[in-house]
């Protein structure tokens, strides 16, 4: 069992004003892959050296496999941890690094030779046993550092932002290596990245931390479909969600999402949450994802309430896709579209927007306004 309970965490630095992370409170299921990310300085990195041993807690209550480990050293917490900068000895062999732990605790070395050779077969390193680190690539040497801690078969393993030395492909493949990894160890496992597209792929759950505090917990594709706040919605998604600002009026019984450019009709059954509570409805934030826009093709009847104008700003090809960026008056727009659209910049466009799938936000706290999911348009 490698379950993990944070209960009301605190950590305060000495001299600073405001904690660097502030009542995170979360319980990590055994087996479970989870995900803290966030941008630079939002608290993640503390977080799981808290849960390592290497900070002090301020404040709160640790817990793993239900055992209390505010001041339990990180040698006796019963995890193993791969860093950013891989950690291997440059002296020793591969086969020597993934050793050393086991030797240090003094296993015998009849299981050291055969947790070591496992280790290698599942990472498909057996052929680099006896090489040097400076003999090894950059995703060789992540696959003996992640060697190094499966061989502890700790009850929970810890990775500190642990390809971001790694060029693109090699990060991609990494991933995918580290996800059948799990699935073949099924250890608990507590990740770190500022990249939201490792948290989207790679986590179980993800925990979105924005200046020390937790802005939303959840499954990828949740996270995805029903953020829980602006920050959320802008911070996990590429490109960002399209934001407009406007109020939510009402004409001839229906609503409408309306500012000075546009006037788009809200779906029924986002209409019901926004009025629900007596909220404030003339500050509202809409989110649309480029994929819930598209650009209409020339001579479209011209009579559907879900479309805006504007004119191509800038096109940004990406294979198969293409983002088109739109301006209309001073709101800009991005539109995803497929890559043979003929379009070039200074087209006028008219894009109709998938209003089934719009976001609605208080403009003042930040808050979704939405209790129930998409809706059919």
């Amino acid at each position: 069992m490698g379950n993990i309970v944070f209960k009301h965490i605190f950590k305060q630095y000495k001299g600073e004003d405001q904690p660097a992370v502030r009542d995170f409170h979360l319980q990590v299921e055994d087996g479970e892959f989870l995900v803290l990310v966030g941008p630079s300085g939002c608290g993640k990195s503390t977080t799981l050296r808290m849960l390592a041993g290497l900070e002090d807690i301020t404040r709160g209550e640790l817990y793993i496999d239900g055992k209390f480990v505010n001041y339990t050293s990180p040698k006796n917490r019963d995890i193993a941890m791969v860093f950013q900068n891989y950690a291997l000895y440059p002296n020793l062999s591969a086969y020597e690094n993934m050793a050393l732990g086991l030797k240090l605790r003094k296993t015998p070395r009849h299981d050291i030779e055969q947790r070591v050779n496992r280790a290698a077969r599942i990472l498909e390193i057996s052929h680099l046993l006896e090489k040097k680190p400076n003999q090894l690539s950059g995703g060789q040497k992540q696959r003996v550092a992640l060697g190094r801690a499966i061989v502890r078969e700790p009850k929970v393993f810890l990775m500190d932002e642990p390809l971001s030395n790694l060029d693109a492909k090699l990060r991609a493949q990494m991933r995918a290596e580290i996800i059948k990894l799990h699935g073949t160890i099924r250890t608990t496992t507590v990740y770190v990245t500022h990249d939201q597209v490792e948290a989207m792929t790679m986590g179980t759950r993800i925990v979105v931390m924005k200046g020390g505090v937790i802005q939303q917990v959840a499954p990828p594709r949740e996270l995805y479909g029903a953020p829980a706040n602006l920050f959320v919605a802008g911070f996990i998604g590429s490109p960002q969600m399209n934001f407009l600002e406007g109020t939510i009026q009402q004409r001839d019984g229906t609503d409408y999402f309306a500012n000075r450019r546009f006037r788009l009709p809200v779906a029924p059954g986002h209409a019901a949450d926004l009025r629900a509570g007596g909220r404030n409805l003339r500050q509202i934030v809409m989110g649309i994802r480029p994929e819930h826009a598209a650009i209409l093709p020339p001579g479209t009847a011209d009579d559907d309430e879900r479309t805006v104008t504007g004119v191509v700003e800038m096109i940004e090809m990406l294979g198969a896709d293409a983002y088109a960026y739109v301006k209309s008056g001073e709101q800009s727009l991005i539109v995803r579209t497929e890559a043979h659209t003929p379009l070039q910049v200074g087209d006028p466009v008219r894009i109709r927007i998938d209003m089934g799938k719009a976001h609605f936000f208080d403009q003042e706290s930040g808050l979704s306004l939405r209790t129930s999911g998409d809706v059919s348009e």
